[in-house]
């Protein structure tokens, strides 16, 4: 696996000088804000569904809720249709541990999780703000629990002009045992975003829709398995417009890294293990980078390429 150099970020006099951005940590939840809004949560505390929601779906260490320049929640939790998939995370899902399946993504197959462990800091500066946790990948065998990935992720949250919210995200998995996880070549897993519940189309809701949009041009039929250096989701939120944009790092392991579009449901992932079997072994961390970018716009692809050629410089 290959460690990743931290991108720098050229911002203007107007962002530097005042400064608006803040970090609150309590026992349930880490909050970055911009002013007095919300703008992304990092859920510490086991997350529980609504009123007959089964157990095995509830969950800690992932970012939900995201929310718009314009308030909007534009990421999904608890979802009629799938309610393991959890704003934004990462999990692997045909993977082997120790000769056995494990699958850290779909829950109620209960063979394995991930969760929230500790923070390690949580930090300030003038244009930024940041914090830094750990998440344990569990498996399930034979009804014994093993951690096997310690997964750290910094959040670093960057100040911008009000149209539009950034932030990166860094993890670094690493084996918590001396034996290597193996992630077996699938269709998806890896970095993930689930969209807004209202994006959902269901018999209860039939105007959920979401539009997707990738760096080569291509729609949600299209895009799907292809090679992208960014993907782009939107749709209306609340009759306002809602967009939210993944861009990978070109260090990534496998850049351009095949993507995952599902064909119905709104949310896509980030899947090296499309390309073909990897593993992580002892003394290894497999690294990667995203950044994500919030607006309360339709998608315009010249301004997100343009945030693309800034984050790989």
């Amino acid at each position: 696996m290959r460690f990743l150099f931290v991108p720098g970020l050229v911002l203007t006099a107007s962002c530097l000088a005042a400064p608006s951005l803040t970090i609150d940590e309590t026992d349930e939840a880490i909050t970055v804000s911009r002013g007095d809004q919300p703008i992304v949560r990092y859920n510490k505390a086991l997350q529980t569904g609504p009123e007959g929601t089964d157990s095995i779906y509830h969950r800690s260490g992932y970012l939900h809720p995201v929310f718009t320049p314009t308030g909007q929640v534009v990421t999904g939790d608890f979802s009629e249709d799938h309610a393991h998939q959890r704003g934004i995370f990462m999990a692997g899902t045909n993977t082997l541990f120790r000769g056995e399946r494990v699958d850290f993504w779909n829950l109620h197959r209960k063979l394995g999780r991930t969760e929230h462990a500790k923070t390690l800091s949580t930090g300030t500066s003038n244009d930024s703000v940041s914090f830094t946790v750990v998440n344990r990948h569990v498996a399930t065998i034979n009804d014994a629990e093993t951690t096997v990935l310690n997964e750290i992720w910094t959040l670093t949250a960057r100040e911008t002009s009000n149209d539009y919210i950034l932030f990166d995200i860094e993890s670094r998995q690493s084996l918590a045992t001396p034996d290597p996880l193996i992630y077996q070549e699938y269709h998806y897993g890896g970095m993930a975003l689930r969209g807004s519940n209202l994006w959902t189309p269901l018999e209860s809701n039939p105007d959920g829709t979401c539009v997707f949009l990738t760096s080569s041009g291509d729609n949600r039929q299209d895009g799907n398995h292809t090679h992208v250096r960014w993907v782009a989701m939107s749709g209306v939120i609340d009759g306002e417009d809602a967009t939210i944009v993944t861009l990978c790092h070109p260090d990534n392991f496998r850049f351009p890294q095949a993507v995952r579009i599902h064909p119905r449901m709104p949310y896509f992932t980030f899947a090296p293990m499309f390309d073909g079997e990897f593993s992580i072994q002892p003394g290894e961390a497999y690294t990667s980078r995203y950044r994500y970018l919030v607006t309360s716009k339709k998608p315009d692809p010249k301004w997100i390429e343009s945030q693309w050629e800034a984050y790989r410089d």
